[in-house]
C-alpha cells in the first residue's frame, strides 16, 4: 500500500505530522480522523514507514486483543448495527491506541467498499489465514454475526489455552534457573575460596577434587568465552532453521523427544481440530478448510501430511481415510473425526474431541510438572553434594594422616 505525509492538529490543538500507510488519499484523510485528528495537509510521499516495532507504536494485535475486536463485533452486527458504525463504535470505546488504530484501517477499508474479510486482510494486524477465510465464509453465508461469536469463542478459548500451559512452565523453569545459578555460584566463587587452602600442601587430592577444581577454573577463566560461544550457536542454528529442509529435520526429531514430543504433537493437533472445526461449521469447503487449518501448525511433518491429506480427499477419500493413512493426527482425535464424518456431525464431534484432548494435555503436563519437581531437587542435591564432597574428602584425609 501507497504512503501518505500528513500535518493534522490532535485534540488538545498541538500540531502533529507523520507518515501513513492506506489504500488512497481519501482512506488515508478518514484513517486519521478515526484517531482524533483534524487533518491540515495529506500528500502521496515515496518515503515508508520505519519497521513496526513497540518503538514507534506501531505494535500488532495480540489474541487477546483480536478476540476482544472480534467478540465486540460480532454483538454490535447481532444488534443490527452496520458494520462501520459498529466498527466506529468499538474505536470510539477502545482505550487501546493499537486496536483503535488497527481498527480504524479495516474501518476504511470498508467506506471504500471492500468486504469485512478483504479489509482484515488488508490491514497492517496481519490477521491469520483461517481468521480471514472464517469471515469471508460468514458473510457469504449471511451468518456473519454467528460466524464472528464463535470465532471469539475460538480465539478466547486458544488464549486460555496458551496462558494455562504457560502459566504451568514457569515454575519448572524457576527451578531450572535458580539451580543453574546455585551450581555455577557454588564452582566460581565459593570452591576457589576454599580449596585454594590445598595450593600450599603437597598433598594428592582424590580425582573428584581435581576435576571440581578444573571445572571451577574452566568456568572462572572461560565464561565469557563460553558465553560467546553459546550465542554464536543460538544465532547459527537460528539462521539455519531459516532453511526448510532443516526445519523439516529438527521437527523430526523434536517429535520423537519422549515427553516434549508428545506435548508438542497434541497441542498441534488440538489446534488444527478447532481450527478445521471453525471452518467446517462456517461452511467452508473441506479441502479449504484443511489446507487454511493446516496453515496455523508449527510442526512441518504433521503440516505436510495434512496437505497430503486434502489432495486425497480432493480424488475422492474420506477425511478419516486420507488423515489415517499419512498418519497425520493422534489415534483419539482420528476416530472422534471419523465418528462426526459418518454421521453428519462433524464440527460438533471436533469440538468435543478438542475438549477432550485438551483435558488429556492439561492432565499430562501437571503430571510431568509433579515428576519434574522433586526429580530437579534431587538433581541439584546431587550436583551441590558432589561438590561438597570434592571439597570434604581432602580434609577428611589430612585428619587422618595427622592422627
Amino acid at each position: 500500500m501507497p504512503f501518505f505525509e500528513y500535518k493534522a492538529i490532535n485534540t488538545q490543538g498541538n500540531n502533529k505530522s507523520g507518515l501513513i500507510e492506506s489504500d488512497s488519499l481519501k482512506s488515508a484523510a478518514r484513517l486519521l480522523k478515526t484517531q482524533g485528528l483534524t487533518v491540515l495537509e495529506v500528500n502521496e510521499t515515496k518515503h515508508k514507514l520505519k519497521i513496526k516495532t513497540a518503538f514507534n507504536g506501531q505494535k500488532k494485535l495480540n489474541i487477546a486483543q483480536i478476540a476482544f475486536l472480534t467478540r465486540q463485533l460480532a454483538s454490535l452486527i447481532e444488534a443490527s448495527m452496520p458494520i462501520d458504525e459498529a466498527l466506529q463504535t468499538i474505536i470510539r470505546n477502545s482505550e487501546q491506541k493499537t486496536l483503535s488504530r488497527v481498527t480504524g484501517e479495516i474501518r476504511s477499508s470498508v467506506i471504500e467498499g471492500k468486504s469485512l474479510a478483504e479489509s482484515f486482510n488488508s490491514s497492517s494486524a496481519n490477521f491469520p489465514a483461517y481468521y480471514i477465510a472464517t469471515i469471508e465464509a460468514g458473510e457469504l453465508s449471511g451468518n456473519l454475526s454467528l460466524i464472528l461469536d464463535k470465532l471469539a469463542q475460538d480465539l478466547e478459548q486458544q488464549h486460555k489455552f496458551k496462558k494455562k500451559v504457560s502459566a504451568a512452565l514457569i515454575y519448572p523453569m524457576m527451578i531450572s534457573l535458580v539451580a543453574v545459578v546455585v551450581i555455577v555460584a557454588l564452582l566460581v566463587m565459593v570452591v576457589p575460596q576454599i580449596v585454594s587452602v590445598f595450593d600450599d600442601m603437597k598433598q594428592t587430592l582424590p580425582p573428584l577434587t581435581i576435576g571440581v577444581i578444573a571445572l571451577s577454573d574452566f568456568l572462572s577463566e572461560y565464561y565469557l568465552l563460553l558465553l560467546l560461544m553459546i550465542s554464536l550457536f543460538v544465532l547459527g542454528f537460528k539462521l539455519l532453521l531459516r532453511k526448510k529442509n532443516v526445519q523439516q529435520v529438527w521437527h523430526q526429531f523434536l517429535i520423537k523427544i519422549p515427553v516434549f514430543g508428545h506435548i508438542l504433537v497434541m497441542s498441534n493437533a488440538i489446534r488444527f481440530a478447532r481450527t478445521f472445526s471453525l471452518l467446517h461449521a462456517s461452511q467452508t469447503p473441506i479441502i479449504t478448510a484443511m489446507q487454511t487449518a493446516a496453515d496455523v501448525l508449527s510442526l512441518l511433518p504433521m503440516k505436510q501430511a495434512i496437505l497430503e491429506s486434502s489432495e486425497k480427499v480432493r480424488e475422492g477419500s474420506s477425511i478419516f481415510k486420507a488423515l489415517e493413512i499419512n498418519k497425520a493426527l493422534p489415534p483419539m482425535l482420528l476416530y472422534m473425526l471419523a465418528s462426526g464424518e459418518a454421521s453428519g456431525n462433524l464440527s460438533p464431534m471436533l469440538d468435543k474431541a478438542v475438549s477432550n484432548q485438551e483435558f488429556e494435555l492439561d492432565t499430562y503436563i501437571s503430571k510431568i510438572l509433579n515428576l519434574f519437581e522433586p526429580l530437579m531437587i534431587l538433581i541439584m542435591g546431587g550436583v551441590v553434594l558432589l561438590i561438597v564432597l570434592a571439597i570434604l574428602m581432602p580434609i577428611f584425609e589430612i585428619n587422618q594422616i595427622s592422627l
